[in-house]
């Protein structure tokens, strides 16, 4: 997962109900990096009848439904100050930031 991707909200409910978020809602990765394990992810109403919902999603409670084609150059240059040691994708159940450099020890485990 990154920047842009489409992602699906697969976590419980009741963690982010400030957010007022369901599950199975879709979504899209709005920020190239990642805080605290989350991704800022945008859900956007189809019908346009409710505002737009930001919330900091964490990593396992997101699964991918479709990349974007946005490039590692490209996330690069939205990073703050350029510097790809911001962690901003996961690739093979590991944060990684644009050194290739993992964030956590065991696949999947996010906060290893």
């Amino acid at each position: 997962m990154k920047y842009f991707d489409k992602v699906k909200f697969i976590g419980n409910e009741k963690k982010y109900l400030k957010y007022d978020v369901k599950t199975n809602e879709i979504g899209r990765i709005i920020q190239p990096e990642i805080r605290n394990s989350s991704f800022l992810v945008v859900f956007i109403d189809p019908n346009f009848i409710e505002d737009d919902r930001f919330a900091a999603i964490k990593i396992e409670d997101l699964e991918l439904i479709e990349e974007s084609k946005i490039t590692d150059e490209q996330i690069l240059l939205n990073l703050p100050k350029q510097d790809p040691h911001w962690w901003c994708k996961v690739e093979n159940g590991y944060i990684l930031n644009l050194l290739g450099e993992k964030k956590n020890k065991i696949p999947f485990d996010y906060n290893s």
